[in-house]
């Protein structure tokens, strides 16, 4: 039996992982707003209990236990947050937060008819893939973090990271600012030494820090 933090490092290590990224204790404190310490101590009773791993570069990766556990609630968590937003109308940069609370009290049954009702969406609000609807739940290729883009890019916006130490706070700094997924941007200037990205979203102009910007995934458009 998981508890709610178990399943909170569970979830957080997936999402890294999928996306590609490093999964290290210092990135796992950052998120979860813990001290390293903390993240020590949880991470020796998640390999007791079978759930991860951690190799010799002290990356720690989900075991086949800890991948469908987290599976199975990055599943109830991105559906959750479609009835939020779609049916509910409630912001989508407070749909994250609402969905923790209510993922660990719904059943399995309750998620898939909720599913049902949605007509299996293949992502969540912000882009993300939800398991088992959509065909895959690793990033495209062309897939890549803004932060990475290059002056004069037309880019689309495929989705948001959802595990910044402040998700609330990023999804509405973007949302305010129309960077959300589908939505089309140039990158008009990315100022040297890992200085900002101005982007141009419609006719606004807005500036993002690297920090912001490698929380959002895009590709360029053909």
């Amino acid at each position: 039996m998981t508890t709610p933090t178990i399943e909170a490092y569970l979830e957080i290590i997936y999402m890294m992982a999928t996306e590609g990224q490093p999964v290290i204790g210092a990135r796992l404190a950052e998120s979860l707003r813990v001290s390293r310490p903390t993240v020590t101590a949880t991470m020796k009773r998640m390999v007791r209990q079978g759930l991860v791993k951690i190799n010799t570069h002290k990356e720690i990766r989900l075991t086949a236990k800890g991948q469908a556990i987290a599976e199975r609630l990055q599943r109830r968590h991105r559906i959750v947050e479609r009835w939020l937003t779609d049916v509910l109308g409630l912001e989508w940069s407070k749909s994250d937060a609402e969905a923790h609370h209510l993922e660990h009290a719904m059943s399995d049954r309750v998620t898939e008819l909720l599913n049902q009702h949605l007509g299996a969406p293949a992502t969540c609000p912000h882009g993300n893939p939800i398991p088992g609807n959509a065909r895959s739940v690793v990033p495209d290729p062309d897939e890549f973090q803004l932060s990475r883009a290059r002056e004069k890019e037309r880019l689309t916006v495929i989705r948001i990271s959802e595990y910044a130490a402040y998700v609330a706070e990023l999804l509405d700094y973007l949302g305010a600012r129309d960077i959300v997924p589908g939505a089309h941007i140039v990158v008009s200037e990315v100022a040297p030494l890992e200085g900002p990205l101005t982007v141009q979203v419609g006719t606004r102009t807005v500036p993002l820090s690297r920090q912001i910007a490698q929380y959002v995934w895009v590709k360029r458009v053909k």
